[in-house]
C-alpha cells in the first residue's frame, strides 16, 4: 500500500489533479511561475474527470502546463512561516476581484489579489487569489470541486482567464 504524501493540486478544464509535483524548494506559485517546460511531472497522481466523475490513478504521469487553470498546494514544505506572514501584507494591498475562466471552463473565481498582480503588463504568469470563492460548479463536477470550496487560497495562470473585473 502506497501512503505517499499528496501535496499538491491542480485544475483543468476537463480534470482536477492531485498529487506531488517536485518544487525542490520553492513554493509552488514560484516553482509555476518559474517553469519553462511544458509538462510537468506529477509523482503518486490521481487524474479524476470533471465530466464521467472516473478517476485514473499513476504512479507518475505529465500535465500540460499550459491546460492548469488554478492550482494549490496543501502542505507548505518551502520557505519560512513569519517570512510569509509578513508577505501576505494588509487589507489595503489587496483588492476584490472576481474572475472567469476562458471556455470550456465555466468557472468563476471571486477573491482577493494583490494590487501589483492586476497589473496587465505583470510578468508572472501565474497569481495567487486568497480565500477564493468558486462559482459555475455542473451538477456533474460538484463531486470533485465541491472540495475545493475552503481553500485558502489558489495558484491562477493568467493566460486562462477570460476576463476579469474589480469589485469598488
Amino acid at each position: 500500500m502506497d501512503l505517499s504524501i499528496v501535496n499538491h493540486l491542480f485544475v483543468t478544464a476537463r480534470f482536477v489533479v492531485k498529487g506531488t509535483a517536485r518544487t525542490g524548494d520553492l513554493r509552488l506559485s514560484s516553482f509555476l511561475n518559474a517553469a519553462r517546460r511544458p509538462w510537468l511531472p506529477i509523482d503518486h497522481v490521481t487524474f479524476s474527470d470533471l465530466v464521467t466523475g472516473e478517476k485514473i490513478a499513476a504512479r507518475r504521469a505529465m500535465l500540460r502546463l499550459a491546460d492548469v487553470l488554478f492550482a494549490h498546494e496543501f502542505l507548505d514544505l518551502a520557505g519560512d512561516p513569519v517570512r510569509k506572514k509578513l508577505a501576505q501584507g494588509q487589507a489595503p494591498d489587496f483588492r476584490m476581484v472576481s474572475s472567469y475562466f476562458r471556455p470550456p471552463s465555466r468557472l468563476e473565481m471571486v477573491g482577493r489579489v494583490r494590487r501589483e498582480s492586476l497589473d496587465p503588463a505583470g510578468s508572472d504568469d501565474f497569481f495567487v487569489v486568497v480565500e477564493p470563492l468558486l462559482r459555475g460548479i455542473d451538477e456533474a463536477q460538484k463531486g470533485e470541486l465541491e472540495a475545493l470550496k475552503n481553500l485558502p487560497y489558489a495558484i491562477v495562470q493568467r493566460s486562462q482567464l477570460h476576463g476579469y473585473f474589480e469589485y469598488e
